[in-house]
């Protein structure tokens, strides 16, 4: 092997890394994340993280009001008797934790990972 193809060889792997640095950082434009209410463990409701909105759920001891915006989204205005699912702030796409009201039987999480 000479230098010349030691330089095209090395050529082409920068190349190939930086096709798949361009593709992982810019090609993924964060379509696919969601957002995700289950009701007595089925799924509800899917919304988009990435399209500000409000969105209204029923459980079983009355409505859910969910906000979605900037890529985040939280609870608020619960019928229920703790309101301890609006304390749980907003909820991000990364996000480990899932919000759950055990009066309503609602869980709302994100699917983007």
């Amino acid at each position: 092997m000479n230098k010349k193809d030691l330089k095209l060889i090395i050529g082409c792997m920068i190349f190939a890394l930086l096709a798949w640095g361009i593709y992982f950082v810019i090609g993924q434009n964060h379509q696919g994340d969601k957002g995700i209410v289950e009701y007595r463990e089925k799924e509800i409701l899917e919304f988009d993280l990435n399209k500000n909105d409000i969105y209204v759920v029923e459980g079983t001891y009355g409505l859910v009001r969910i906000e979605v915006k900037d890529g985040e989204f939280h609870v608020f205005d619960v019928d229920c008797p703790n309101h301890d699912f609006e304390q749980m702030g907003w909820i991000n796409k990364d996000s480990l934790f899932p919000i759950v009201c055990l009066p309503n039987e609602i869980i709302i999480y994100s699917s983007a990972k």
